[in-house]
């Protein structure tokens, strides 16, 4: 019996999604970035990080389970006076791609379903007047 450890390919999967998407690109341009933001990166942004894996054995098969989170961080301007209801909006896009996701091949015979399991939206703690959002996502790859 194989192990996999999908990481890379979920999170390339999850990323090539969400910048395919044309409505979340208007939300918050090119700025989706797999873990690592630039320094002088402009708002609002996506960040995914937090990406586990643990093995997956069932019926004789095996896979890996991935777990992962999806940040947005948006502030208060003049295209955003409202950042906590645009970091929501961007939340539900994030939210709507990842349901898309149902089962999606990854190559080598694998393929991978995912399943969103919250969606938050808090002040963000090192920003005043700006929001960060967080949607935690469960994939599995057999």
């Amino acid at each position: 019996m194989t192990t996999i450890d999908p990481i890379l390919p979920a999170r390339g999967k999850v990323i090539a999604s969400l910048k395919a998407d044309s409505a979340l690109a208007a939300l918050v341009g090119a700025r989706i970035y797999p873990s690592k933001v630039p320094a002088d990166v402009l708002w609002p942004f996506v960040r995914l990080d937090g990406m586990a894996s643990t093995p997956y054995r069932v019926d004789g098969s095996s896979g890996g389970e991935v777990s992962g989170i999806l940040h947005n961080f948006v502030k208060l301007d003049t295209s955003h006076p409202d950042p906590e209801a645009s970091c929501a909006r961007i939340n539900a896009a994030m939210v709507r791609i990842l349901d898309a996701i149902d089962v999606v091949e990854l190559g080598n015979g694998q393929s991978m379903s995912v399943e969103v399991t919250l969606s938050q939206v808090i002040p963000d703690s090192a920003e005043a007047d700006a929001y960060h959002g967080a949607v935690r996502f469960e994939a599995l790859a057999l």
